[in-house]
């Protein structure tokens, strides 16, 4: 054999090595909501108020720690009547490598919305909620949301779930409630592949005189 033929395989070896070595692609997912019924509309503010006016709040901590708001809708409220039900809407989309845990909160509020700079301070803060045991986390989440209690809005509730990439599989692990909630179905198992069915939890939120069912739904886009 000769030297020139041994120089060229011990050259290609290493690079065909290098490029097996790829990481591998992180799985996105789309949680969003399926509906949202008001069952009870929150106190009324004045004579003749006969809607509410919700959003969705939420703080996605993320690999490493990170933390980012997002919101439903983007700017303005969502209108709803007395046992009314809206329809389907995106909550947000996640990309996870395998071996990503990725946590949010969602707290749903009526009425007032303070400036995004501000809501998303409270978005941050509302994280460490997420620390505390029992009670704890209910009491630590109205100290987070206060700026915008304060300013006016009903709080409603709000709930926790969880979502892992488990070598490449996708799990909704938990849906939880911290205050004013009541888990009516929980997520089970692991969300099937893209184009498949969708996996739901419900949770019913019960603050400021309000009554909501929040269907939640999470699949895969990859």
């Amino acid at each position: 054999m000769s030297f020139k033929f041994l120089t060229f395989w011990s050259l290609l070896g290493p690079l065909s090595v290098i490029g097996g070595s790829q990481p591998p692609a992180p799985t996105e997912v789309r949680l969003s909501i399926a509906t949202l019924h008001a069952a009870a509309l929150t106190k009324a503010r004045a004579a003749g108020d006969s809607a509410d006016s919700p959003y969705l709040l939420m703080s996605i901590i993320g690999p490493g720690g990170s933390i980012r708001a997002s919101h439903v809708p983007t700017t303005g409220q969502l209108t709803i009547h007395l046992d009314e039900a809206l329809g389907a809407r995106p909550l947000t989309d996640l990309r996870l490598q395998p071996g990503d845990s990725i946590r949010l909160l969602v707290s749903v509020l009526e009425g007032t919305r303070v400036a995004q700079a501000e809501e998303s301070k409270v978005a941050a803060s509302s994280t460490e909620a997420l620390l505390q045991n029992g009670d704890a986390r209910a009491s630590h989440l109205a100290s987070a949301l206060s700026p915008i209690t304060k300013a006016g809005a009903h709080w409603i509730g709000s709930a926790s779930l969880l979502v892992t990439n488990e070598n490449g599989t996708v799990y909704w692990r938990a849906l939880d409630c911290i205050a004013t909630c009541k888990v009516l179905k929980g997520p089970a198992g692991a969300l099937e592949p893209k184009g498949g069915r969708p996996v739901a939890g419900v949770v019913e939120l019960s603050g400021d005189g309000g009554t909501y069912h929040l269907q939640l739904q999470g699949e895969r886009g990859s």
